[in-house]
């Protein structure tokens, strides 16, 4: 067996008489050869046990994404280079519903483009993930962990590992198939296999849409100008209507066509359905004139949209005037918030 320096991590040396590329931050990453076996190395990650600074630092290597049968599975090597003893269990915070105890499920798997998480898969009898206690070993030496997690769709190519405490161990391509050769153990060394896998039946039993969360993102232009809040169904755009329009005003700024033009692009490449425009005003002013001004403001963005977002959207326009305030009118910050052109439209198939 060669052990592993764990130590040694930060720097481009990895294994007791192996070595890999880095790159220009330091990272080692690559391939190196362990004992005759290949070691793809994707990334690495470093916390403290249970997350308190003055515990010894828990390191370890990410050895890859990769699709089986019946779901994803994540390899990672984790240990650290305190001359004690590493307890798996410590380095994890407590397995709980839906999974079993002493399990090393605190790890997950983001799709920042398709806007969605996952977590490992389980059913009621099983936890599809590494059990801590096979992940003892001596200080300075890493062994082999494993978690299933949902299949991936496929154009999925590449998602981010998050480890325990949420620490973020990189970008990792997504690829086919299981490394082998299998190992003897739960959790082999590193150089000494990889882990048994559970098969496609086993991870049948679990139900992969409860492992599965969406995620929403949330821009904002430098200037206030634009925010978006999108969902792998929908995005909604918040326009400033003190930039797209004079005081009192439907009539669009110069400044308004380009914020304009950069929604239209976005609405033609992926737009679905129906498309709403949305005005709103603060309090200042007669119900009766916020009204109509809410609906001009609405036509006025709605004529610039139309045009140049293709063909696979309809549009319609509505004025809520200051019916649906976002902050308090009793102050300028909170009016200006509330004069506002809200877009909302559906992407990915769905409306």
């Amino acid at each position: 067996m060669v052990a592993m320096v764990v130590a040694a991590l930060a720097g481009a040396t990895l294994l007791s008489g192996a070595s890999a590329p880095a790159d220009e931050g330091g990272v080692p990453s690559g391939v190196v050869e362990v004992d005759g076996q290949e070691v793809p190395v994707l990334g690495t990650f470093a916390y403290h046990q249970r997350n308190t600074d003055t515990n010894p630092a828990i390191r370890g290597l990410v050895h890859g994404v990769r699709r089986i049968d019946g779901g994803t599975v994540l390899y990672y090597s984790i240990g650290w280079d305190s001359p004690k003893p590493f307890e798996g269990w410590l380095a994890y915070p407590d397995s709980s519903s839906p999974y079993k105890i002493l399990h090393a499920t605190d790890v997950q798997l983001v799709d920042t483009a398709g806007l969605a998480a996952y977590r490992p898969l389980a059913s009621a009898e099983t936890t599809f993930t590494t059990l801590t206690t096979d992940l003892d070993s001596e200080g300075g030496e890493l062994r082999v962990a494993w978690a299933v997690f949902p299949e991936l769709p496929p154009d999925v190519t590449e998602v981010q590992v998050t480890m325990p405490y949420g620490t973020a161990s990189g970008v990792v391509p997504v690829e086919d198939g299981a490394l082998e050769p299998v190992g003897k153990d739960p959790a082999p060394y590193v150089g000494e296999g990889w882990p048994k896998l559970p098969t496609a039946a086993e991870l049948a039993t679990a139900d992969p849409a409860t492992r599965t969360f969406p995620l929403a993102r949330r821009t904002e232009a430098l200037d206030g100008a634009t925010k978006v809040l999108e969902s792998p169904e929908n995005v909604a755009v918040t326009l400033d209507a003190n930039v797209l329009f004079a005081s009192g005003s439907a009539e669009l700024t110069p400044q308004a066509s380009e914020t304009l033009a950069t929604v239209a692009a976005d609405i033609a490449a992926r737009g679905t359905g129906q498309v709403v425009v949305t005005g709103h005003t603060d309090s200042d002013g007669s119900d009766a004139f916020n009204q109509t001004l809410s609906e001009q403001r609405a036509q006025s963005v709605l004529a610039v949209l139309q045009p140049i977002s293709g063909t696979k959207v309809t549009f319609v326009g509505v004025g809520k005037g200051e019916t649906e305030p976002v902050a308090p009118n009793s102050t300028d910050e909170g009016k200006q918030a509330n004069r506002r052109v809200t877009i909302v439209y559906g992407v990915g198939g769905n409306s």
